[in-house]
């Protein structure tokens, strides 16, 4: 009686043992998924965040160039028309706060010069920010400001840029609004600077808390820069907060996760209450007991029915035919959702289909437009310099070179529109060094910028081709800018543009001294949208776009490694016979070489 007992329990333990099995599973793949979609979070965050710093990163340098923001350096007292203008760009830019500070660290002008609170006359100088900028570094500083009690994110450039600094250029930018919008979206999620304290978080409550208890050196360094004046600092939980760990806040769990914010130094955490890494437990054990008490009527039954064995056969074979019925109306009611459900799809893939072709050729526009944008942005503030000198010369140049350069973006829209139907391009007859040096001059303000040399090395015979001019130089400036681009960061960086005619073909080979592009993804450089620059680099279109011209024009572009590091680039076109040395040409002075 015993043994058969035993086997009558058997099914229930075997089914609540898979349970626990189950729970201990879905456990992992809640905390996996849970894991997965803070990474993704953080992600988006740490975009959000970058985001903004380098919306307003430029500016601090743009003050500390312009002497309408820095004449107060030279006469060392406060000028009114400096106010105005840090005024005016406050507004124009958004910034919360613009000033210019002596080299003691006293401000001589500011953008809220008319407030009650105003900065002038002010002296900052115990701000990190500033020691670092008066270092010819750039500074980067979140904390409460001394004067407003306003917090805000300090971002300092020492003036004049170059040599030894007469003073600082600072950007105050205020990230409540970027706050605000974590709380909005009902996330827990915050950040803490390279000390531990929270500075911005979803949870009003958490901010100015600490990660863990501060060291006395820590906090003697937050209270001699004044970095969170009148805040107790105090841990925001009783045990150390660590990246992938439990974390109990306020009596409640949760599941942490953090990325680092780079540039900034900073560390985004993202917490999830615990109970949705459990979500899958409850409904677990609800179904393997609710099996269990269906196994055990089911054992019930029989052992009541064991005397009606015909009978229950007959009632069996009826609910099978009636389970059998309602099963194939089922499935035809599956059958006929699957079918609405795929014409749906259809129907969203091909919208999908329609955005993507119409996001691709708007990435486009914003690639080829921004290096004459660039371009004209340079040649806008020399002229405004020029003018400023009574030069009119050379601001007529300049002015002529903005002309040709606005003329310059509207041909390139047109050839835009050709890169969808290629067979409309002009074609006509080109000497491939007017297209390198027209390519030059809108990359030179690049070169400059990045402290990388350029060198042409153009034989003196034509380079003849039959090709669209335009189409060419868009190669060019891509190959160009890539060029300075990659070796930016090397001591010495240099750029090599060699043309030549070689077994029928017009050569033109582009090498640099960079970390070059490894062989696996040498193949696929060339996709549209695929870039080796990183988050802060370029959409990955130049390449994608240069290869297709080049095909349609009939020539090729490869890339092969350089020696003894870097890159090389080559763009072949089908040469046309030399002319005769009496053909009408327009030429043009060799530029030297760029640096």
């Amino acid at each position: 009686m015993s043994r058969r007992w035993f086997f009558l329990a058997l099914p229930p333990l075997v089914l609540l043992a898979a349970a626990f099995v189950l729970v201990q599973l879905f456990l992992e793949l809640d905390r996996d998924s849970v894991d997965r979609k803070a990474a993704e979070r953080l992600t988006l965050y740490r975009q959000t965040i970058l985001g903004e710093y380098q919306k307003y990163r430029y500016l601090p340098y743009m003050i500390a160039r312009d002497p309408r923001a820095t004449a107060a350096l030279a006469l060392g007292q406060p000028v009114e028309s400096a106010n105005r203008f840090l005024q005016e760009m406050a507004e124009y830019s958004g910034a919360d706060l613009l000033y210019v500070m002596n080299g003691e660290g006293t401000t001589l002008a500011t953008s809220n010069w008319q407030d009650p609170l105003s900065l002038v006359g002010r002296n900052y100088g115990f701000r990190p920010y500033f020691k670092s900028a008066m270092q010819g570094n750039e500074g980067q500083f979140f904390a409460i400001g001394a004067t407003s009690e306003e917090p805000g994110l300090f971002l300092a450039r020492p003036t004049p840029v170059s040599g030894e600094p007469l003073g600082v250029a600072v950007v105050k930018v205020d990230m409540g609004p970027l706050e605000e919008a974590w709380a909005e979206g009902g996330e827990t999620v915050f950040a803490s600077d390279a000390n531990g304290v929270i500075f911005l978080s979803s949870r009003p409550e958490w901010r100015y808390r600490t990660l863990f208890e501060l060291p006395h050196e820590i906090r003697q360094t937050i209270v001699d820069t004044k970095q969170y004046a009148g805040q107790g600092l105090d841990p925001v939980s009783s045990q150390p907060v660590h990246s992938n760990d439990l974390l109990t806040i306020s009596s409640k769990a949760y599941r942490h996760n953090a990325a680092e914010v780079g540039l900034l130094g900073w560390t985004l955490h993202f917490l999830v209450p615990v109970e949705e890494t459990r979500k899958s437990v409850l409904p677990i054990w609800t179904a393997a007991i609710a099996l269990c008490l269906v196994y055990a009527v089911i054992v019930l039954v029989l052992r009541g029915r064991r005397l009606r064995k015909t009978s229950v056969k007959l009632r069996q074979e009826s609910a099978d035919l009636k389970e059998l019925n309602t099963r194939l109306v089922g499935e035809i009611q599956e059958r006929r959702r699957i079918e609405r459900e795929l014409l749906e799809a259809q129907r969203g893939l091909a919208r999908s289909n329609r955005l993507a072709a119409v996001g691709e050729m708007s990435a486009a526009v914003v690639h080829e437009l921004s290096q004459p944008l660039a371009a004209l942005r340079m040649f806008v503030a020399g002229t405004r310099k020029f003018l400023e000198k009574g030069d009119t010369g050379t601001a007529t140049e300049n002015l002529n070179e903005i002309d040709s350069l606005q003329m310059r973006m509207a041909s390139l829209t047109q050839e835009l529109k050709r890169f969808a139907r290629p067979s409309e391009s002009r074609i006509e007859k080109v000497d491939m060094r007017e297209s390198v040096r027209a390519a030059e001059k809108i990359v030179r303000s690049r070169f400059e910028e990045t402290a990388v040399h350029l060198t042409l090395e153009l034989p003196e015979k034509p380079l003849d081709v039959e090709t669209a001019p335009l189409r060419i130089e868009q190669i060019l400036v891509n190959l160009l800018r890539n060029g300075a681009d990659a070796t930016a960061g090397e001591d010495a960086g240099q750029v090599l543009l060699q043309g030549m005619e070689e077994n029928g073909e017009v050569l033109l080979r582009i090498s640099d001294n960079g970390p070059g592009v490894p062989e696996d993804l040498r193949e696929r450089i060339f996709d549209p949208f695929f870039s080796t620059k990183g988050s802060s680099g370029g959409m990955g279109l130049g390449l994608a776009i240069s290869m297709r011209i080049a095909e349609d024009l009939g020539g090729n572009l490869s890339v092969n490694a350089n020696s003894p590091k870097g890159a090389v680039f080559e763009l072949r076109l089908p040469a046309l016979p030399s002319v005769a040395a009496g053909e009408d040409r327009k030429t043009r002075q060799e530029p030297e070489a760029a640096e």
